[in-house]
């Protein structure tokens, strides 16, 4: 028998959750990760202190659930883009994937600023270990082997290509800035430069670099 709640009140208490996750991305703006309290995600939300614990238990708890939403978001946003760019070639398909990434992480910079406050404060070796947003690098397993097959360390590979990938993001969303045109085209050349190490006919797709002919 199903407990799962229904009607009025179970919609209250989803709009009274989503009030405290929008309340804790407008304090993470304006105060910080690290200097947010809960009493600050409360008032914000315009709701009283206790009721914050009614749906978190911590204020690091909705912040996993905001990191969570992030990264469906953006498997929703890549598979979307493969999907519409699949017949493009390879360096394009890859500038379209490293656009959306982008775009998203731009919009949501202040949600990036805390998630990597956080991270400096709380890393350990097992989240070292489980490697940058264990979904988005499933999406890309799930993608090299669907076009190359059984790729070697295929985890490892996407692994090495989201740190590459949050890199650049990380210097086009908080500057000095870059274009979005030259961030994705360098994100694209150089995922597909190391791709051909392992997929070795990736590079016959890579476009001249500048002076070449």
């Amino acid at each position: 028998m199903s407990t799962k709640e229904t009607g009025p009140r179970a919609q209250k208490k989803a709009e009274t959750r989503a009030a405290l996750k929008g309340a804790a991305r407008r304090c993470f703006g304006e105060l910080g990760y690290s200097a947010t309290q809960v009493g600050d995600i409360a008032r914000a939300a315009g709701v009283a202190h206790g009721t914050f614990y009614v749906h978190f238990q911590t204020k690091e708890q909705l912040t996993d659930e905001l990191l969570v939403e992030l990264n469906q978001t953006l498997v929703e946003r890549l598979d979307k883009t493969w999907q519409k760019h699949a017949a493009d070639p390879p360096f394009e398909l890859a500038e379209a994937l490293a656009e959306t990434c982008l775009e998203l992480w731009s919009r949501e910079r202040e949600l990036l600023a805390a998630f990597a406050e956080r991270l400096g404060q709380t890393a350990s070796l097992d989240t070292l270990r489980e490697g940058i947003s264990p979904p988005v690098a499933g999406f890309l397993v799930e993608r090299l082997r669907a076009v190359a097959g059984d790729i070697p360390d295929a985890e490892l590979v996407a692994q090495a290509l989201l740190g590459m990938w949050m890199r650049i993001g990380l210097r086009y969303v908080f500057g000095p800035r870059l274009s979005k045109k030259t961030a994705a085209a360098l994100l694209a050349r150089l995922s597909l430069g190391a791709l051909a190490g392992v997929v070795p006919a990736l590079a016959s797709s890579l476009p001249p670099a500048k002076g070449e002919r």
